[in-house]
């Protein structure tokens, strides 16, 4: 008996019923699978078939017409049928030439009994079969997982599993990860890769692929390649156990690695503090990452409740982060510090364009955790005896992130423009600025439930056009004269001109960064 949960029109005509049975046609197709046996002896047989049935008859249903025959015939082939067994004699004398020529061309199994048959007999014997197929399917996914959970314990996992992968299966195994060697394992000694890889393109029933993802993110690719009969169920299931157990060996790898590395992070703690030099951060780096080249880093933070007293999650925090950021062409180094996780990306990929790669790993980030996160990027730097200025600059986007009211900032340092001055003002001397600036326009809104304040800071932003400030803010030009009149006894008729101007919006700027509250 078959071990990868099939049964052939082969196998069946080993069973007693069949041992006066001969095949007349179609036997290049013996190996064709069988998933039930099913009589039929009607002529509309469109809607009664599913595919892979070895269909038993007498041929009562067409015995007044050959060309009846031959349709029925087609629509069996057509309709994805395993093969058809006749019993000749009351009904069907013998079989057409036709029918002959047709099961040859098709290799479509013909089957005769040159005597009567107890289709009943048939059918029970092959049901049987078929879930005794069934369970020694069970049995063997079963044995399968064991043996695979065995070789997880075991020392490289990776390989020991494709090569059990391919024994098993008696297929060709190809192993493409994202990041690494490429692997494959061949029937044939000497097969060249280049040669299956157009086939790997294709489209078709005898290859399967599978994705092995940690993270929710994509680690490697892994395909079975059949030369004869197309992949089946069984052997579906396996791939995608297989798969998995691929999976959770490199996620192992990965928290084995990060530990490894975390116990190794105290010389990225004298990196940030700027106590090592060039040849020294060089030397370190290439140890852990080799074949990067740097062309730059970026520091950072990275805030989350409670991290300190979670390592697991900590751990995954990194792993999910690596695994990101190296796809996007970062190189990535993390620590603790402040209740803060630090990374360090340092970028191997051209300079010019690190800010849309780092954006797009923030995003993908996202996207898996289903939040976002309180993070802080301090400024690019071309050397990595730099990242220290990148730290505390990241610092500074943090400290501002954390003091704002407001959602809008952005995470990058190299975008919060203006705002990067507050975090070198104290609150008071800033809330005092605004007071001083536009003071009385605040206060003049909350008595007066007024719009004066946000008329302000649009008509300064359309450079002092009427029309456009009124287009802008969905008001008659009327209304807003009335409000820039107002404007005007508030502020004075020099509110628009330099240095008052700059003040004024530099004042609207801090105002938008501090909280309503904390001007009174």
């Amino acid at each position: 008996m078959r071990h990868d949960g099939r049964l052939t029109v082969k196998e069946i005509l080993e069973n007693r019923n069949f041992r006066d049975a001969e095949v007349i046609a179609g036997k290049e197709g013996l190996e064709r699978t069988v998933k039930w046996i099913h009589i039929m002896e009607v002529a509309g047989i469109e809607e009664l078939l599913n595919g892979n049935e070895l269909i038993l008859s007498t041929g009562v249903g067409w015995k007044e017409s050959k060309q009846l025959f031959l349709t029925v015939f087609e629509k069996l082939i057509d309709s994805g049928a395993s093969g058809i067994c006749i019993e000749l004699g009351t009904y069907i004398p013998s079989i057409p030439n036709e029918i002959i020529q047709l099961a040859n061309h098709h290799h479509f199994p013909l089957i005769v009994f040159h005597h009567k048959v107890r289709f009943v007999d048939i059918t029970q014997d092959v049901n049987s079969l078929l879930i005794k197929k069934h369970y020694q399917m069970i049995s063997d996914l079963e044995e399968y997982s064991n043996q695979l959970n065995q070789l997880l314990l075991t020392s490289h996992s990776e390989q020991k599993i494709l090569r059990f992968l391919h024994e098993h299966l008696k297929m060709d195994v190809l192993f493409t990860p994202v990041q690494g060697k490429v692997q494959y394992l061949s029937k044939q000694s000497g097969q060249d890769l280049k040669s299956i890889l157009p086939l790997i393109k294709e489209n078709n029933s005898h290859i399967v692929h599978r994705e092995i993802q940690a993270l929710q993110q994509k680690l490697a690719d892994l395909t079975i390649i059949s030369e004869s009969n197309p992949v089946s169920e069984y052997e579906k299931i396996i791939l995608d156990r297989t798969t998995t157990a691929l999976a959770q060996n490199a996620l192992r790898e990965l928290y084995f690695e990060e530990r490894r590395k975390t116990i190794e992070a105290e010389w990225i703690q004298k990196w940030l503090d700027g106590v090592l030099n060039e040849d020294q951060i060089h030397r370190r780096i290439t140890e852990l990452e080799p074949n990067r080249k740097p062309t730059g880093c970026i520091a950072c933070l990275w805030k989350i409740a409670h991290i300190g007293a979670n390592h697991l999650e900590e751990t995954h925090l990194k792993i999910l982060f690596r695994s990101v950021f190296q796809t996007q062409g970062f190189a990535l180094f993390s620590t603790m510090r402040k209740n803060f996780l630090v990374f360090i990306l340092v970028n191997v990929r051209n300079r010019n364009d690190w800010k849309q790669r780092m954006e797009a790993g923030l995003q993908q980030i996202e996207n898996t955790l289903e939040i976002v996160p309180q993070i802080a990027v301090g400024k690019f730097v071309d050397k990595v005896t730099e990242v220290k200025k990148s730290y505390q600059t990241a610092e500074d986007t943090m400290n501002i992130l954390e003091g704002s009211q407001h959602e809008a900032f952005k995470r990058f340092y190299d975008e919060l423009y203006i705002y990067r001055l507050f975090s070198l003002i104290g609150e008071p001397e800033l809330i005092d600025f605004v007071h001083d600036h536009i003071g009385p326009v605040i206060s003049y809104d909350r008595e007066n439930n007024g719009k004066l304040l946000e008329t302000l800071k649009v008509y300064l932003m359309c450079n002092g056009s009427k029309k456009e400030t009124a287009s802008q803010l969905f008001i008659v030009r009327q209304t807003l004269y009335q409000r820039l009149q107002k404007i005007v006894e508030l502020l004075g008729e020099d509110f628009m001109r330099s240095p008052k101007r700059q003040a004024i919006e530099f004042a609207l700027t801090a105002y938008g960064y501090l909280s309503p509250a904390s001007i009174t």
